[in-house]
């Protein structure tokens, strides 16, 4: 992978991963051209400097055929799905296909830690790197978390390890993706409508685990046991959570560590009491497995946690998880922006909803990614008062949920959050947590949130009642009346 030199190399998409990879490439001597399926440059400012060192752009790519010299490798941008047209003109060019991931993993020399799963990998890889920090590592958390491996790769930062989180789109295209320690969360349904089935999905998340480096450490949970093709060289950890014993009808003797009512508890050489609940600022079970995951990871690379206690105890959730963004005529409004999927959305309303009872002004719809919405029934009859559904998937969502809460239809996330406030009563919560993707109304779940944040504020701002517009459903426009 390293001898670039006077190689055509064709990069996939000129989004960050496909721009870094591009830099990275021309750095080691290749001729690059970054091919996008977009009719024109959206961010030519940030093309002028590829292009000042002869990069070249294609726009609107993807039906024709390869007509310059022989190209060498593929290098393929998470965002490029295997089914497009520019897909299939990087296959016909007969080259080596590579991931973004794996093409800036190859420049690399320091370890690498690696954390996927459905829901939490964010917060587990800030988690991981701060702790690391803490115990005196130089070391940067990379990959799905917004900086590509191939920007790290160009800068060559002088670390003792590099972080990343991987995303199953990013896995795609890792044969050969070999981290010294890697961490599988959960697995559950998400983005099926790119991956085509559960069992794709979770086959391409188990690929991080059975291609860990000889003597690697692999942290996943007790009940994928059977499941993954794990080397003999490879150090097991295993993770239980609370009440799975029950759930799955294992025996609870298969685990290392588990989450128990009073915080995580690690099963050898005896069971033992190590992070207590209190003694965290982080909130939920869903929070105290992320933690589990990172402190078992850490504990099998022989760090005392004496050495990063600080970091662990006074770690926080970066903005869009589970985030109390504001207060308004005693309602709380909470920003849960990230919640991009069913799952992350039944975890915060597990969060949320003990303390909240049935007080709860959902605010959830999106891009929808063809996943099932029954999982969440149950939670929404127990805690949620009302929905109130946006985006492209908010027709789905109310056939869904009709029964086991009122659903209004709204047309923009600004009226969504005036019709929750305008229904709720002090003491209630406002939550956005929409369990679709964002991408049909926004450019991201960021933006999404930020956009949460300043219609909140906007009420505040309001001198009188203003009337609602009406809604283009059949649901009540207002169930509060």
């Amino acid at each position: 992978m390293k001898e670039l030199e006077g190689l055509e190399i064709l990069v996939l998409g000129a989004g960050s991963s496909g721009r870094a990879a591009a830099q990275l490439a021309c750095a080691q001597g290749a001729h690059v051209v970054v091919a996008d399926s977009a009719p024109g440059d959206p961010a030519p400012e940030k093309s002028a400097a590829l292009r000042a060192q002869g990069v070249k752009f294609l726009w609107g790519a993807g039906g024709e055929r390869w007509q310059g010299r022989a190209i060498s490798r593929v290098v393929v941008s998470p965002g490029v799905p295997l089914d497009s047209p520019l897909h299939r003109w990087g296959e016909s060019t007969g080259a080596p296909l590579v991931g973004e991931l794996e093409f800036g993993a190859s420049f690399l020399t320091c370890p690498l830690f690696a954390v996927t799963g459905t829901n939490g990998k964010t917060t587990t890889t800030e988690l991981l790197t701060a702790c690391l920090k803490d115990a005196g590592w130089k070391v940067r958390a990379a990959g799905n978390i917004g900086v590509p491996l191939s920007q790290v790769a160009w800068e060559q930062p002088e670390l003792d390890a590099l972080v990343v989180e991987v995303s199953s789109f990013q896995l795609e295209h890792a044969t050969s993706f070999r981290a010294q320690g890697a961490i599988l969360l959960n697995v559950t349904p998400d983005h099926l409508d790119r991956h085509g089935s559960l069992e794709r999905y979770a086959a391409l998340k188990a690929r991080l685990l059975e291609q860990l480096r000889p003597g690697g450490v692999a942290v996943y949970h007790a009940a994928l046991e059977n499941s993954l093709r794990l080397s003999p060289e490879i150090q097991r950890v295993r993770l239980w959570l609370r009440g799975e014993e029950t759930d799955l009808g294992q025996r609870p003797e298969a685990q290392d560590w588990r989450v128990a009512a009073d915080g995580i508890r690690t099963m050898s050489p005896r069971e033992e009491l190590v992070i207590p609940r209190y003694s965290l600022r982080l909130q939920g079970n869903h929070n105290l497995e992320n933690v589990m995951a990172a402190v078992s990871l850490l504990t099998s690379l022989g760090i005392p946690r004496e050495r990063y206690g600080a970091a662990l105890s006074h770690f926080q959730c970066g903005p869009h998880r589970i985030q109390t963004v504001g207060e308004w005529r005693g309602i709380r409004f909470v920003d849960d922006s990230k919640a991009t999927d069913v799952d992350a959305l039944i975890q915060a309303l597990r969060t949320l909803g003990p303390c909240a009872g049935k007080g709860i002004s959902l605010i959830a719809g999106g891009l929808d990614k063809g996943c099932s919405l029954e999982e969440a029934k149950s939670d929404i009859r127990m805690y949620v008062k009302c929905v109130f559904l946006i985006g492209e998937c908010r027709h789905r969502l109310e056939k869904a949920w009709r029964e086991e809460a009122p659903c209004v239809l709204c047309g923009s996330l600004e009226e969504a959050v005036a019709r929750a406030a305008q229904g709720a009563s002090p003491g209630e919560t406002v939550l956005l947590s929409p369990g679709c993707a964002s991408m049909d109304m926004f450019r991201s779940y960021a933006e999404r949130g930020e956009r949460f944040v300043a219609s909140m504020n906007a009420l505040s701002q309001e001198k009188e009642e203003t009337p609602l517009s009406p809604d283009d459903s059949s649901s009540p426009q207002n169930p509060f009346p």
